[in-house]
């Protein structure tokens, strides 16, 4: 019989099998397209197989169904059964005439079964007859019905089910991207260039495509579900809203401008869009689209779609609370908001922790997050980020700053540390009595109860204090200054002379003086005396008279007899002063007797002579100067220094040297102004002959020797130094003296010389956490231990972001990860930590080991994860079995140590 090459329709009517139930003719049972859907988990298809999301979603869609509880995913699909799927993706299987009969050509064989489903295609144009006839005329041997499909042929059959041909006919002509790409028939050309561009299907390989290899059903079902991002269709019980809240009984959610809800169970497939792994319910982000696929009330399949919150930010400030309507006012602009609220949202202080809506208070500082898809839009959550305080408490002083005003208090029944602007009307008062000089009167360790009127406290009173300060005129001391006594109210009809024990740790400061004593006290001096808890004088500052200092002041000339002195300054300026027997008189450190420094007053002698009014207090024979270059002349071969406000100068001798800490054959070029110097004189007192630069660099404590009595430093470049302790001054931030083994390893701190020569270690508070909030004034930091650091920003201060340095808090913001503490220079740092972002992939719990996905082969991808490291999604901890593979993650080090874990 010749082959008929036209297919026709007979008059009498040919009986269709039931609708196809799986990618085979072996489903019996009829499924209509209104259905109900049951999903089902296939007992060949395991968790984590590669392909389960998209079997799942066909499944729960009734595109795709098993066979005995089986879905086969790795067995070839023919081309018969590929078109039936092809029908039913586009939603036409209800277009399927059961009652049409056809002949097809001779050669052109297919399955009874499947001919409603071809003549379908056909007129739907998924399939050309011309193309498909002359396929089965070249393969005689082979039904066409029942042949595997090719790759090629099932991307142009895909192509064409979701509309793109026009797109598929642009790209016949553009090169492949795989190596095979020669071996794509020309007629699928642009049909495959479109699917990749699509992303609807990749290659076997990277750079391989197979285009004549035949395709699974696993495969098959990826490339269908992947399609329907370009071709939704609406699938009964298919429905998409927005997430608005999930427990583990079901999913809340806004569809079509009401609220809804759809129930779970434990068989409920979930996933997000950018991850082919099964998500926990925790995983879907709230106020997002989410694909639900629903039987019988129950969600069988849901899917995030995206990642875009839908909600808005106000910020503003807070008016008030309107509790019967769930409504609340704010300001934002200087423009009055409504905004509604439900039980549902979600509001949090400054530190993240949970309050009540209540708990808000007037003009406090607030960003609210409110959605955009209902009618009537409502705060998904509102955050405090200040608020005005009012309150009363008691604590300890850690901290007092004049200028702005500010305490700040360890609070010992919060049992936490906060920090207050202080007005400048506060009274601070003692023992019944309000202090003169206010803020000023308070001393880091007192106790104190305190007021705090709209964030600002009005009154501090102090219960137990180490000194407390009182002003009086100086009259008389004990030949060995263990007592003083002063004059209160000097000069008016409430004079009193009163007596005091004075305190052998007692200091005394003249502006001027350095190491002044009580016997430097001259009556008449007036005095700010502090007391400390036992009425003893802890401390003692003359604020009526200061010594003026004259540095490498020349000699003119001596009387012995007169005990009179004349000098003439730097700058030609002649000073006459009387010596006594109070005239300290000092060589490299030796105090002598008048007598015995007669000769040292010699004409031409360099002194440093600090006198008031003519009478000298103290006289140091020069052998150094200290202070900052101003000025290198190289034309005179001198340098300027200014050393305690006044300028020095004066000439290098030659031979001079140059020492520098780490820094060998140094030269007077390597010197720079600004550089804190000391000059050592040469024996005539006249030259320079060397100067040492006193330098610091931050180091890290490496290891201490208790028994040795030595200290090894890390150094920035890794390398390690050792120093015996007796050549180091050890002290902490605030001056107080450490002892050794107070240093452990690990410990940050400032590593200073003179010249060559170590002299001193301060070691340095540190603090490494979350920023949670920014002010002008102060920054607060949640540490890693969970504790709530205020830093006070001050005046002078660098700030390190994105490799850029500014000297302006503006830049950092809430949630930035960031280590803050004093550079080598003594000035507040605050290094903002970016982070290292990673895809994760798996974390094996028993080595503590994360892995991440690479780029390239020559990434990092595995992590130890020390049980201290933090695991966290917007701030909130969470565990790592949350994470899922594919989730955006930043991985947070300090000191080459995971500390954190930051879900994306």
């Amino acid at each position: 019989m010749p082959q008929q090459k036209k297919w026709v329709k007979l008059v009498s009517s040919f009986m269709v099998f039931s609708l196809l139930t799986s990618f085979t003719a072996a489903g019996a049972a009829s499924v209509h397209a209104d259905a109900a859907v049951a999903t089902t988990k296939f007992s060949d298809v395991p968790a984590g197989h590669w392909a389960e999301k998209h079997i799942a979603k066909l499944a729960s869609q009734g595109i795709v169904k098993g066979t005995n509880g089986a879905f086969k995913p790795n067995d070839n699909i023919s081309q018969q059964e590929a078109v039936a799927l092809a029908i039913r993706f586009i939603g036409k299987e209800s277009d399927v005439q059961a009652d049409e009969a056809v002949v097809f050509p001779e050669n052109f064989n297919v399955s009874t079964y499947f001919k409603p489903y071809i003549i379908l295609a056909f007129q739907q144009g998924l399939l050309n007859r011309d193309e498909e006839f002359k396929l089965a005329d070249a393969d005689p041997a082979t039904a066409w019905g029942t042949k595997k499909a090719s790759r090629e042929w099932i991307t142009k059959l895909l192509v064409k089910a979701i509309g793109k041909e026009e797109a598929a006919k642009g790209l016949a002509t553009a090169p492949i991207s795989f190596k095979d790409g020669n071996q794509v028939g020309a007629d699928y050309a642009g049909y495959v260039n479109a699917a990749v561009q699509l992303q609807l299907i990749k290659g076997v390989t990277v750079d391989k495509f197979d285009p004549k290899g035949s395709i699974t059903r696993a495969a098959i079902a990826t490339m269908f579900s992947r399609a329907e991002a370009q071709y939704p269709v609406a699938y009964a019980g298919q429905f998409t809203a927005v997430l608005t809240g999930a427990d583990s009984a079901s999913l809340k959610l806004y569809q079509d401008g009401k609220e809804t809800s759809v129930a779970l169970g434990a068989d409920t497939y979930v996933y997000r869009f950018d991850s082919e792994k099964a998500a926990a319910l925790g995983q879907l982000q709230p106020n997002t689209n989410v694909l639900v696929v629903a039987s019988g009330g129950k969600a069988v399949y849901v899917e995030q779609l995206d990642d875009k919150q839908q909600v808005e930010n106000l910020t503003g400030t807070f008016d008030r609370l309107v509790t019967s309507e769930s409504k609340l006012w704010m300001w934002v602009d200087d423009e009055p908001v409504a905004v509604n609220y439900s039980s549902a949202t979600k509001v949090a202080d400054g530190s993240g922790k949970v309050i009540p809506v209540t708990a808000l208070t007037k003009d406090s500082n607030i960003v609210v997050a409110r959605d955009t898809y209902r009618a009537k839009p409502i705060a998904v959550s509102i955050t405090v980020q200040s608020a005005p305080v009012n309150t009363t408490g008691s604590g300890t002083v850690e901290a007092v700053q004049t200028t702005p005003p500010t305490v700040t208090i360890a609070d010992g029944a919060t049992k936490t540390t906060v920090m207050y602007s202080v007005s400048p009307q506060a009274d601070v008062v003692w023992q019944g009595q309000i202090l003169d000089g206010g803020l000023s009167q308070l001393r880091v360790g007192d106790a104190v109860s305190y007021e705090v009127k709209n964030s600002v406290v009005t009154k501090i009173t102090i219960t137990q204090t180490s000194s407390k300060v009182v002003r009086g005129e100086f009259y008389s001391a004990s030949s060995d200054g263990s007592t003083i006594q002063y004059v209160m109210n000097a000069g008016t009809a409430q004079q009193s002379l009163e007596a005091k024990f004075v305190s052998p740790s007692a200091d005394v400061s003249i502006d001027g003086l350095t190491g002044a004593t009580i016997s430097d006290l001259v009556k008449g001096d007036v005095l700010d005396i502090t007391l400390n808890d036992n009425g003893q004088v802890s401390a003692i500052k003359v604020v009526n008279r200061k010594v003026n200092t004259l540095p490498g002041a020349t000699v003119l000339s001596y009387d012995a007899d007169l005990k009179a002195l004349t000098v003439r300054d730097t700058s030609n300026n002649l000073v006459s002063v009387y010596l006594s027997d109070k005239t300290k008189l000092d060589m490299n450190g030796s105090t002598l007797q008048l007598s015995a420094a007669t000769s040292l007053l010699a004409k031409g002698k360099k002194i440093t002579l600090g006198y008031t009014e003519n009478k000298a207090v103290f006289i140091q024979f020069v052998y150094k100067y200290t202070g900052t270059v101003t000025a290198i002349n190289t034309n005179n071969n001198s340098i300027t220094l200014l050393q305690n406000g006044v300028p020095v100068t004066v000439a290098l001798d030659y031979p001079y040297y140059v020492e520098i800490s780490g820094k060998t054959s140094a030269t007077l070029s390597d010197v720079k102004a600004g550089d804190t110097v000391t000059a050592l004189l040469n024996a005539n007192q006249d030259k320079v002959s060397s100067l040492q630069v006193q330098t610091a660099k931050q180091v890290e404590v490496y290891s201490v020797d208790l028994v040795g009595k030595r200290v090894k430093f890390k150094n920035a470049d890794g390398t390690v130094t050792d120093y015996a302790a007796s050549a180091l001054t050890l002290t902490n931030e605030k001056g107080d003296s450490l002892a050794l083994g107070s240093l452990a390893a690990g410990q940050v701190g400032n590593l200073y010389f003179m010249g060559q020569t170590v002299s001193s270690f301060k070691a340095l508070n540190v603090t490494v956490g979350r920023v949670a909030s920014v002010a002008a004034d102060k920054l607060t930091v949640t540490d890693y231990n969970g504790n709530t650091v205020t830093v006070p920003l001050g005046s002078a201060y660098t700030v390190v972001k994105n490799g850029a340095t500014g000297s302006s808090a503006s830049v950092l913001t809430a949630g930035d990860r960031v280590e803050v503490k004093l550079d080598a220079k003594d000035r507040l740092s605050i290094a903002v930590n970016s982070g290292i972002a990673k895809k994760f992939w798996k974390y094996d719990a028993s080595a503590r080991v994360l892995s991440v996905k690479r780029e390239n082969l020559t990434d990092a991808y595995t992590y130890a994860v020390p049980a201290s490291a933090k695991v966290t999604q917007n701030g909130a901890a969470i565990s790592l079995s949350q994470l899922a593979d594919g989730d955006a993650i930043v991985l947070y080090f300090y000191r080459d140590t995971l500390v954190e874990i930051a879900k994306v």
